[in-house]
């Protein structure tokens, strides 16, 4: 039998079969993690990890005689499992030995988690991520493999495997395929219904609950379970989409935040002078390169894809309209977007075709390219969701159901016509209009960016608009260099840290360039979206590097707002500086060294380039986050690698210190027990040695195992049934088990019969010897309780004292003394030490019978269901 809480162990095809079942379940609750991992590795680390725990926990059950020991073999199965996996992909170093191996153990999940923290699903795992998913997923296994098939916990397992449902929520809010959410269902509802269709009768009888039990009408009940699943899986595909659903996700998070959060002892990036509800940074600081949008286009040079503009700075930050604060309409011009499919210039012959596929995108705009002229979507939703900005260039989404992903939408543009010398042609009345509207003024313009401003636009000896914007574009991409992680002083003014220590990376630069252009008084906004992307045969891919962010300069309404690029080329995400600004294509060249010193820490462009190309083929991507600085710091790190190096540790001592307790607790009951068995037969071992004096000491020490025997199958029960009052509460005996008991009503005899058939009747085998022995214990405790007293021997005077008719002290100890010490009969003239002087062989030797017989009955009583 089962120790664990008395439940009869599985065997043959139970065993079997339940463990199957299991494993099935375990494969489709990890269905949902197919949103999170890249390809099939979500079915194949499941399997590898999983078959190896659930098939070997089958073997060892069937070949290990306590069944205690099967988890912790498990476990150890485990940790093979896992060295082998280390060893396939090259990460343990056994040529340096066992003991490097094990310190390698370390490292190897700090860098698994950091490559799983650092990850953008879909996440292609590398060798550490894929170690620790290993692990992570045997533990699991385990975990269930226990409680189902040891424990019988049908509940919390099938919970457990539903609950996997909750695996993609924060990564992935759109949610996932329709057999994504089923098959954990599923998983749960075989879990459930191997309570009803499990044909063992032990694990029923007794069990009075109408789910504990063959269906009574296996047809209908098959019939029924059909339909309802049929109707399931009918109606969720089209009742889904009708459900409600999160919120639209905004394209990026506050970094700052997130970044305190995986390292309270790291310091801030800090404002960069753009709204972080909308800022690019989280995309450009993960370093995994996940697709975002596919598109086909008739253009040559396909145009950067616009998400929000930004309009207006509050003198700390670049925001778009804000409520209350919405700058008015501008005149209409070139730039605008509009959905009456007519040409503002040039005929709509020349219209650039652009047709997009959303992948992995949510966010309340569309990605589009500049001077829309219409915009068509392919579902009739997604059409009533959409809302042109005509001045900002944006198309809003309201509420879409459905959601982004696997959207299609068609758009009409325009190409830009305009050359160098219409820009510099541009009457300079043009250019008030945005101000008169509400657009950042010049006054609301820093003093450090207005004065290098006028210090540049008076060396350079830009005239116009348009020169003024190519020396500031080329002083950015010339004198600055790239770089992510670049961080603000504290206390220091964002902008004044960027402008002076000539590092940063694109929302810095489109925000600096901006405002010196608006204090040279040309309005100036920011776009935040995506660049082109990287062309693929006939398409081109955008994925979540293109993330970028550039300004744009108003030249009147023949012209409208007309882009520009400072952020230097080392950036590798698909900048390209516009045609007319750029004739020789020398800009796109490595930029010069700074002027002056460069700061010890401060990367160059050249340095920057060169990491950037280092990154992109690193295959390690925890690596490669560790490269640019966007992991975890070493502290994090640290705290990661002893926080598991504790918990693990603090698990290890628990369990050790539970089994030395259970082990410790059942030696000393066995010892108290041993000892009171002892007290008894030497109680009565010294007599006269004529044959009387030897008869009647024989009596004695009969009635007093009786009742020793009786009281310790009392005291058994009362054992069981405060184990199972305390074991109710969590659900652990699954149904109640038989409740036993002496009945003080009636006569020992009977009361041992009627508690073998209560035995019995819980299917437990009690055999023609329990029987017997329950007889004699019953004979001596009757003669014990209710026989004339046993004389107990001649004294000084020749008369016969009698025996007390009380019980003996053995067993009022047992009853009431003090921790289960025996206490010494009066009657006997040993000592204590002499008691406990006598060997083990000994006695052996001098064993009652009915100890025997009390063993037999308490070993059935432990094992009754």
């Amino acid at each position: 039998m089962s120790p664990l809480l008395g439940r009869p162990p599985l065997e043959g095809a139970h065993l079997t079969g339940r463990a199957l079942l299991l494993l099935c379940g375990l494969v489709l609750a990890s269905a949902p993690a197919s949103q999170l991992l890249a390809g099939s590795s979500w079915l194949l680390l499941t399997l590898v990890a999983a078959v190896p725990v659930i098939l070997g926990g089958v073997v060892l059950r069937t070949v290990v005689p306590r069944q205690l020991l099967v988890p912790p073999a498990q476990a150890g199965l485990l940790v093979v499992l896992v060295l082998v996996a280390e060893t396939v992909l090259g990460l343990a170093p056994w040529q340096d030995g066992p003991v490097a191996v094990l310190r390698a153990q370390a490292e190897i999940v700090t860098r698994g988690v950091n490559e799983l923290a650092s990850g953008v699903p879909p996440v292609a795992l590398g060798a550490p991520g894929t170690v620790l998913l290993v692990a992570l997923i045997g533990l699991v296994t385990l975990l269930l493999d226990l409680m189902f098939l040891d424990l019988g916990w049908h509940t919390p397992t099938a919970l457990l495997l539903m609950s996997s449902l909750l695996i993609p929520a924060l990564q992935q809010p759109a949610g996932g395929q329709w057999w994504q959410v089923a098959a954990p269902v599923l998983a749960g509802a075989m879990i459930f219904a191997t309570r009803t269709v499990h044909a063992d009768p032990r694990y029923l009888r007794g069990d009075r609950r109408p789910q504990a039990g063959p269906a009574t009408h296996h047809g209908r009940t098959l019939a029924a379970v059909t339909v309802c699943a049929a109707l399931v899986a009918a109606l969720s595909p089209l009742l889904g989409p009708a459900l409600p659903q999160l919120a639209p996700a905004r394209l990026a998070l506050n970094v700052d935040l997130l970044e305190r959060w995986q390292d309270p002892d790291a310091p801030a990036l800090g404002p960069v002078m753009i709204d972080d509800d909308v800022s690019v940074r989280r995309s450009l600081l993960q370093r995994e390169d996940t697709e975002v949008l596919r598109y086909s286009t008739t253009a040559e040079d396909p145009s950067y894809l616009r998400l929000r503009t930004l309009n207006t700075f509050d003198g700390e930050t670049f925001r778009g309209d804000a409520t209350g604060e919405e700058p008015g309409r501008v005149r209409d011009s070139f730039s605008d977007a509009r959905d009456d499919g007519v040409a503002a210039s040039g005929s709509d012959e020349d219209f650039i075709e652009t047709d997009v596929e959303i992948i992995n995108f949510a966010g309340d705009r569309l990605p589009v390219p500049a001077n829309v002229r219409s915009v068509q979507g392919a579902d009739r939703t997604l059409n009533r969701a959409m809302t042109l900005l005509p001045t900002d260039g944006e198309v809003a989404l309201s509420y879409l159901r459905s959601g982004l992903l696997g959207q299609r939408y068609s758009i009409e543009s325009e190409p830009r016509t305009s050359t160098a010398e219409q820009l510099r042609g541009v009457d300079p009345a043009e250019f008030a209009q945005p101000f008169e509207a509400g657009y950042t003024s010049r006054d609301d313009v820093p003093e450090a960016a207005a004065a290098l401003a006028d210090e540049l636009a008076g060396n350079l000896e830009a005239d116009t608009a348009y020169d003024t914007a190519v020396a500031f574009q080329d002083y950015f991409r010339n004198s600055f260099a790239y770089s992510l992680t670049v961080n603000s002083p504290p206390g220091e003014d964002p902008l004044e840290s960027f402008l002076e220590d000539r590092v940063g990376y694109c929302e810095q630069f489109a925000a600096a360039f901006a405002l010196m252009m608006t204090s040279q008084g040309y309005p100036t906004r920011v776009v935040i979206g995506f660049t082109p992307g990287e062309q693929d045969g006939d398409e081109w891919s955008v994925s979540t590097t293109n993330a970028h962010a550039w300004p744009e300069v108003w030249f009147g309404p023949e012209h409208g707002w007309v882009r520009f690029e400072p952020t230097p080329a080392a950036a590798a995400n698909g900048v390209s500086t516009p045609e007319r600004t750029d004739p020789d294509g020398q800009a796109e060249a490595p930029a010069p060294a700074p002027e002056g010193p460069t700061p010890p820490d401060q990367p160059t462009e050249e340095t920057s380039t060169e990491q950037g190309t280092s990154e992109e083929t690193t295959e390690d991507p925890a690596a490669a986050q560790a490269s640019d600085g966007g992991g975890p710091s070493p502290a994090t790190v640290q705290r990661v690698q002893w926080g598991v190096v504790l918990v693990m540790a603090l698990g290890g001592l628990l369990a050790a210190g539970a089994a030395a307790a259970v082990l410790g607790i059942r030696r000393r009951r066995l010892r108290a027990r041993d000892e009171r068995w002892a007290a008894l037969m030497s109680a009565d071992g010294e007599g006269a040695g004529d044959e009387p004096e030897t008869a009647l000491a024989a009596e004695r020490t009969r009635r007093g195992a009786g009742e020793l025997a009786w009281a310790e199958i009392t005291r058994e029960l009362s054992v069981r049934a405060t184990a199972i009052r305390w074991l109710r509460i969590t659900g652990a005996w699954g149904r109640a088990p038989t409740r036993l008991g002496l009945d003080a009503a009636l006569p020992p005899h009977r009361a041992l019969e009627d508690l073998l058939d209560r035995i019995a009747a819980a299917d437990r085998d009690v055999t023609p010897e329990h029987r017997a022995a329950a007889a004699r214990i019953a004979e001596a405790y009757t003669a014990a309780r209710y026989a004339a007293p046993v004389p107990a021997g001649d004294n000084a005077t020749g008369e016969v004292d009698e025996a007390p008719r009380t019980p003996s002290h053995a067993a009022e100890a047992l009853r009431g003394g003090a921790n289960d010490r025996p206490i010494a009969p009066a009657s006997s003239r040993l000592s204590e030490g002499k008691v406990h002087g006598e060997g083990e062989g000994q006695a052996e030797r001098s064993q009652h019978p009915l100890r025997h017989d009390s063993d037999l009955l308490i070993e059935l009583i432990r094992t009754a269901r």
